[in-house]
């Protein structure tokens, strides 16, 4: 990254919240590893650095009227804009079409609901393009020509092509922190939005995403557009502009887990799991509520090996930390259902055997990520799934990994881990026995080397490529990270 190189930040969620309390607002933490991963960069850079975002609730609005931002400066180190959006406005642009259409586009899940296509619905032109048009105006109304713009995620696909028009040489990247499965999620929505998404992010001069699969995945969309493709060199010509397309696998913060796994609160919780599991086998999951984790299959699969193997109903327990996400939608209330009577079913079966928790507690989950001998991550489709990283870090077990191949950390951890094909229920429960029963020289080895591999990255590891890139194209050049692999035939 040049030492003068001046960043914008554009996401849906900024790097702090207010919470409203009996003595004004108090600020805490963003969620969401966008947070970790930036951050620190931005606080690097200080006045050269603007992070804009959404005032996501009724707390953020208030301390917007009210200033509060303004005195984030100080706080952090570098400037925070909140952008305030009408309440109404908000709800239809973030959930009607960001984390229902887009999101189960982006991972396929449209027989996984029940939905075989997206309804008809207006709120893609009458919130969520004119949403991101006020995102990209406000980015464009506060930066300068020479600084690069970074607009985050699927809640933000089509401000890179209203930069554009506005700025039309200003040097930009969407990132995509999902999956992205490709022409098979966009068939299922309006093609028309489809197409509008798709040159949304073509926008960009650089299209990022965690792993080459997801990129794949884009590049087969730009044909269907009728957009010029090299999937060799990785980069997508459209309405005269050259997008390029790159991968960039998010890695965890091992310094802030591990210091944070030391906490009285994790360590509490570790001594309490442990008397509860006592001297039995221990199967591990962490995840939010929804579909796209496959948390049904999951516990099926763990009944299917108990039924295989009766022995292990007195020897393994299956600790499983799910939390609430996105309640307010009707899908997930019904997953949240499902999930909560397969658990039951199977505890019923063999009773002691399962213990849910479904309440939001990261300490505790840090805790069960200590004491696992088996870390179930089987998603049906993942950008990334940090868990598969932070488990092994922290595990102090010499536990095993056993991900899907649908997960994006599959393509960093796939050889250390059993891998199984995320719909085979007996095949993962296979995977869930043969973890259990792996020589301990073999699982020590695993374990010892997923723990080096998820070690031997930072957040900045993630960043500082993507502005090298955005330094390189900014003066004519192109990028300096490989282009994605492409699938021999393709």
């Amino acid at each position: 990254m040049r030492d003068d190189m001046r960043v914008t930040l554009v996401s849906n969620r900024g790097p702090v919240s207010f919470v409203r309390s009996d003595h004004g607002f108090e600020v805490t933490r963003g969620a969401g590893g966008l947070s970790g991963a930036v951050d620190p960069v931005c606080r690097r850079l200080g006045d050269r650095a603007l992070w804009i975002c959404a005032a996501t609730n009724d707390d953020d609005r208030a301390a917007l009227r009210s200033g509060k931002p303004d005195e984030l400066t100080e706080l952090l180190g570098y400037p925070v804009r909140m952008i305030d959006i009408d309440a109404e406005t908000y709800t239809r642009y973030y959930d009607e079409v960001s984390n229902r259409m887009l999101w189960f586009a982006n991972h396929c899940l449209w027989d996984e609901i029940g939905l075989p296509e997206f309804p008809p619905t207006g709120a893609f032109g009458d919130a969520y393009d004119p949403t991101n048009e006020m995102f990209a105006t406000v980015a464009a109304d506060a930066t300068e020509e020479d600084a690069v713009v970074l607009f985050q995620d699927y809640h933000l696909a089509t401000a890179p092509r209203h930069l554009r028009r506005r700025h039309p040489n200003q040097t930009s990247l969407h990132f995509t922190h999902s999956s992205f499965c490709g022409p098979d999620g966009m068939s299922h929505i309006p093609k028309p939005v489809a197409d509008r998404v798709i040159d949304g992010m073509l926008g960009a001069d650089l299209v990022g995403f965690h792993v080459d699969a997801w990129c794949r995945g884009f590049l087969a969309c730009c044909r269907e557009l009728g957009a010029q493709v090299d999937p060799r060199e990785g980069w997508v010509e459209h309405e005269g502009h050259r997008s390029w397309v790159r991968s960039y696998p998010i890695p965890v913060d091992p310094t802030e887990l591990i210091e944070r796994a030391k906490s009285p609160a994790v360590q509490g919780w570790e001594e309490r799991l442990r008397d509860a599991v006592g001297d039995r086998r221990v199967i591990a999951r962490a995840d939010r509520m929804e579909p796209s984790k496959n948390i049904v299959r999951g516990f099926e699969a763990f009944g299917a090996m108990l039924e295989r193997h009766p022995e292990l109903a007195s020897s393994t327990c299956f600790i499983a930390c799910i939390y609430p996400s996105r309640q307010s939608m009707e899908e997930y209330q019904r997953y949240s259902d499902a999930v909560e009577k397969a658990a039951a079913r199977i505890e019923k079966l063999h009773p002691g055997t399962v213990m849910l928790f479904t309440e939001d507690n990261f300490d505790r989950t840090l805790a069960a990520y200590r004491i696992y001998d088996v870390l179930l991550v089987n998603p049906l489709m993942d950008g990334m799934n940090l868990v598969a990283k932070e488990g092994p870090l922290l595990n102090d077990n010499d536990g095993t990994l056993v991900l899907s191949t649908g997960a994006g950390a599959f393509q960093e951890l796939g050889e250390l881990a059993h891998a199984i094909d995320p719909m085979d229920v007996p095949g993962t429960a296979d995977a869930i026995h043969s973890a259990l029963t792996m020589p301990s020289d073999e699982r020590s080895e695993r374990a010892r080397a997923l723990h080096e591999t998820v070690s031997s990255r930072t957040p900045a590891d993630w960043i500082e490529p993507q502005l090298e890139d955005l330094g390189a194209l900014h003066e004519g050049g192109v990028p300096l990270t490989p282009p994605p692999h492409v699938e021999r035939g393709r």
